[in-house]
């Protein structure tokens, strides 16, 4: 986490006592829990990353107003008996606050990658928009209905192939 204060204009004068100055700590990073809830084929997964684009690429110490650059951010998931779930920490939407503050045309997107217990990668793709614009610091953004279906999640040969072919012929190395 991080925080910040800022004091506009202070003069430090030499005292007997040290001057004690009240200061109230805003915080500057936000977390983001992202619940992905499966409707179907969650036995098939075992590990799930994701990316979540569109949040600012820094944020201003000293007024806490971020950057109006985006940029995506990468995280990894935990597996729950629903689906994953991650905490993403975040300076927030860009732009914000800037005192006219607006949803503007800013996408915000959400990546998740399933890796499959046969070895392959299915990919899922969401616009979060309505959600992230909600919450400009932190929040709960949720994508329901995902699915993996029984032909992707039985097909292939769990990345292991025991076929080997190009060896050669038989050569005995007496050691």
């Amino acid at each position: 986490m991080l925080y910040g204060s800022y004091i506009n204009d202070y003069q430090a004068q030499k005292l007997p006592q040290p001057e004690v100055i009240p200061v109230t700590m805003h915080p500057l990073v936000f977390t983001y829990k992202i619940r992905f809830e499966f409707a179907a084929g969650l036995e098939y997964a075992t590990l799930a990353r994701g990316t979540l684009a569109g949040m600012a690429l820094s944020v201003n110490l000293s007024t806490g107003t971020t950057s109006n650059e985006a940029a995506t951010i990468l995280y990894d998931c935990e597996m729950r008996d629903w689906g994953f779930a991650a905490y993403v920490n975040s300076f927030g939407v860009p732009g914000y606050p800037n005192g006219a503050y607006t949803k503007g045309d800013q996408i915000y997107a959400v990546n998740l990658e399933v890796r499959m217990r046969n070895g392959k990668i299915k990919s899922f793709d969401f616009d979060v928009t309505d959600q992230v614009s909600k919450q400009p610091h932190g929040g709960v953004i949720v994508v329901k209905g995902l699915e993996i279906t029984d032909e992707e999640g039985m097909s292939g040969s769990g990345a292991f192939d025991v076929i080997v072919n190009g060896w050669g012929e038989y050569e005995d190395i007496i050691l």
